[in-house]
This record gives C-alpha cells, structure tokens and sequence, in this order.
C-alpha cells in the first residue's frame, strides 16, 4: 500500500493568487470539488471580502478530472457559474479534428503484456438509431441495452462471425482473432454509454462545447497551470515528505502560502 496524497488548489485568474489549497488522500479528483468549493466560500467570507462568491457567479473552471454526474448535478442545482469538461469534448471541437493525425493518439502505449487494439473510439456510434458501424466499414449488430440512472444507458454491438472472420483488421481490432473463426465465438465487442441529453453531465456539455464556454475554458490552462509549475519545478515540491492528512496539509498550504507571498513581493501595492 502506497500512502499517497494530491494537492488541490483554487487559483485567482487575475493575479495568480491561491485563493484555497486542500491535500486529498486519493488518486481520483471527483469527490474535492465540493470541499474546494466549500473551502472559497469559507475564506471569501471569513476576509469580509464577500458573503457569497461563488452566488456572485464568478466563473469557476476545471479540468476534466473533476467531470462527473454527481458533480455536474451539484454544480446546477447550486447555480454555480461552472465550466468543467468531460474526457471527450475536445473530440467534439472541429478545431481538434487533425491533432490525433498530427501528435499521435494519447495512451497509445499499453500496458506491459497487455495487446493493443483498435479502441472503441474509433467505431462509429448512433446511440438514437442504435447503429454501430466499425473502422472497417461493416455495421455491428445490436446485442441489446442496460438502463443507468438520471438518463444514462449502455448499449452494447457486436461484429458478425462472417465479417469479422474475414476481416483484414482482425488482428489489430481483436484481443483474441481466432474467436472469431468457429461457429461457437465471438465477433468484436464494443460499447457506448448514451444519455438522453437531460442529465446535468447533458447540461455541462452543451456550456463548454458552447463558443463562450470555449473561450472560458481556453484560459484554464494559463491561470493554474504556471502555478503548479511554480510550486513543482522552482521550488521543487515533486513529492510530499510526510505523513498523516494533516501534516500533508500544512506542507501543501506552506508552500501555496511562499507563492502567494512571492506574487504580492512582486506585484502587491502597498495601500
């Protein structure tokens, strides 16, 4: 067991400034948006400097670690003036429709042992028709669906013997080809989850894939990104030297604590 922390942090987008800063205990982020959230609220009212700043609809951006239904529903019913991404938005921007052909393809590198195959993104999906079509052309049958909660389900295809038995990316597209060469095997399998577009995950699609939420977002990666750099690369916290939440805590806030000192030194005015 690895005792591991990650350090969270609010940036102020004006002036680089922390405005919150939480260590977790755990490698996923899903679960610290609410307690960062929370954790502005807290300072900008115990500063006297706003009752409620996130009611003030201040924009508040994420990347897509911190995507998830629960979330997105907590973010809508709260009227939290949010830009958060899931994994797939940037596949549907038009503007990003070369980059796998000019950078490569991310995680294209597998696992030791592990056989790399064509992944499920690269098959066409029609969720409303329940229609499947392979990067080989040939459409995949219908193997049927499981209901989700708030909206979502999961549809499943699967390729015919036939075609995938005499298919010339047989080998490339399936973990085990031969299969599909005996009347008892398996096709290739893949599937989609869909939602009816009413979920809040729905909702925070259609507000980042909006021009606004493009523009919004697009500024993410320049406020928070160099502070990170700050704290990791010139100051040289790599990794966390102690132990217990509340010494992580303290060692993260310290060194939050010197950047924010260091942007006052070089650009607070004395009043």
């Amino acid at each position: 067991t690895i005792q591991g922390y990650n350090g969270i942090a609010a940036v102020d987008k004006e002036h680089q400034i922390i405005v919150e800063a939480q260590a977790f205990g755990a490698g996923q982020e899903q679960h610290t948006l609410k307690p960062i959230l929370d954790g502005i609220r807290n300072r900008y009212r115990d500063t006297g400097i706003h009752q409620d700043i996130l009611e003030s609809q201040v924009i508040v951006t994420a990347d897509t670690g911190f995507s998830s239904e629960e979330n997105n529903d907590y973010l809508r019913k709260e009227e939290i003036n949010a830009y958060i991404p899931d994994n797939k938005f940037r596949s549907r921007d038009k503007a990003f429709a070369k980059q796998k052909k000019k950078y490569g393809k991310r995680n294209q590198y597998n696992a030791k042992g592990q056989k790399k195959i064509i992944p499920a993104s690269e098959f066409h999906f029609d969720a409303k028709h329940k229609i499947c079509i392979c990067p080989a052309g040939k459409s995949l049958w219908f193997r049927g669906e499981s209901r989700k909660a708030k909206g979502k389900r999961t549809l499943v295809f699967e390729g015919n013997l036939t075609d995938c038995r005499s298919c010339h990316l047989k080998d490339q597209c399936m973990s085990n080809p031969s299969a599909a060469d005996t009347r008892e095997g398996h096709g290739r399998q893949v599937s989609i989850t869909a939602t009816n577009g009413h979920t809040a995950t729905g909702w925070m699609k259609r507000r980042v894939d909006s021009q606004e939420g493009k523009s919004i977002y697009g500024h993410r990666m320049s406020v928070v990104e160099p502070v990170f750099g700050n704290t990791g690369t010139n100051k040289g916290l790599n990794r966390f030297s102690l132990r217990g939440r509340d010494k992580v805590q303290g060692q993260w806030r310290m060194f939050c604590l010197i950047h924010n000192i260091e942007k006052l030194m070089n650009y607070g005015a004395i009043q």
